[in-house]
C-alpha cells in the first residue's frame, strides 16, 4: 500500500526480482512508487516480468473527512480480455478511454446541476428520497413554486403552470423509468417509485420544470 513492498520499504526499479525497466527509459528516473508503469505493448519502461499467479493490494485516498458532512468518491475498477495478454491490455485500454469520455461528459446523462449544486432556479425543489436506501419502493417530493413574468401585452405576472418530468436513470445514462411527464401546476407533489425490475445499484433521479433541471442520487438496497 502507498507504492511499498510487504516490508515497507521502497521499491527499486533498477534492482527489483519481478521487473525491469526497458528501452531508452533511465532506471533511476522512474517513480518507484507506480509499479511496472511501464508499456508493455509498446515494451518501453518499468514492464512486469514475472509469469506467475500475482496479488495485488490498493489503498485510495487518504481523504479529510468533516464531521457530518458526506464525501463521494469514485472509483474506477476496468476488466477485459482477448486471445492474448497484450491484447487483454489494448482492450482494457479501450474501455478506460470510453470510461473517461463517460466521466467527462457527465456520466452520459441530461444533468445541469447535481444535488451538492445551487439550482438553477429557486422558486422549484427536488427533495431527497425516504427512504433511503430504499427497497422495494420509495417515495419523491418536489415542489413547483409561481414564477414571475412580464408580457408586452399583460404587463408583469406570475406563471403558475408548467411542463414538469421527472425521470430516473441508471450510472449508463439510460432512463429506467418516468415517473412524471404533463404540465402540473403550482404546488407540492409526492410520487411513488417501485423498482421491482431493477437490481441493487446507484441511480439518479431528474426533475426538469421550465428552465430548472435538477438530479439528485438514490440507492437501492436489495
Amino acid at each position: 500500500m502507498l507504492g511499498l513492498s510487504l516490508f515497507g520499504e521502497i521499491v527499486d526499479p533498477c534492482n527489483w526480482a519481478y521487473g525491469e525497466v526497458r528501452g531508452s527509459v533511465l532506471c533511476n528516473a522512474v517513480n518507484p512508487y507506480y509499479w511496472c508503469s511501464g508499456d508493455p505493448v509498446t515494451d518501453v519502461g518499468w514492464i512486469y516480468t514475472y509469469s506467475h499467479d500475482v496479488r495485488g493490494l490498493g489503498s485510495t485516498g487518504p481523504f479529510t473527512l468533516v464531521k457530518n458532512q458526506g464525501v463521494e468518491v469514485l472509483i474506477g475498477y476496468e476488466i477485459d480480455s482477448s486471445s492474448t495478454p497484450i491484447g487483454g491490455i489494448t482492450a482494457v485500454r479501450n474501455v478506460s478511454d470510453a470510461v473517461q469520455i463517460f466521466y467527462e461528459t457527465n456520466f452520459g446523462y441530461p444533468i445541469v446541476s447535481v444535488e451538492d449544486e445551487i439550482p438553477i432556479a429557486s422558486n422549484f425543489k427536488l427533495e431527497q428520497y425516504y427512504p433511503n436506501p430504499f427497497n422495494p419502493s420509495t417515495k419523491i417530493k418536489f415542489i413547483i413554486s409561481t414564477s414571475p413574468y412580464s408580457s408586452p401585452y399583460q404587463g408583469e405576472g406570475t406563471r403558475e403552470r408548467f411542463f414538469v418530468s421527472l425521470k430516473v436513470y441508471d450510472v449508463l445514462g439510460n432512463e429506467v423509468a418516468t415517473l412524471v411527464n404533463e404540465e402540473l401546476s403550482s404546488g407540492n407533489y409526492e410520487v411513488s417509485f417501485s423498482t421491482p425490475a431493477l437490481a441493487s445499484g446507484i441511480y439518479f433521479y431528474t426533475l426538469k420544470a421550465d428552465d430548472f433541471l435538477q438530479t439528485k442520487k438514490m440507492i437501492i438496497l436489495k
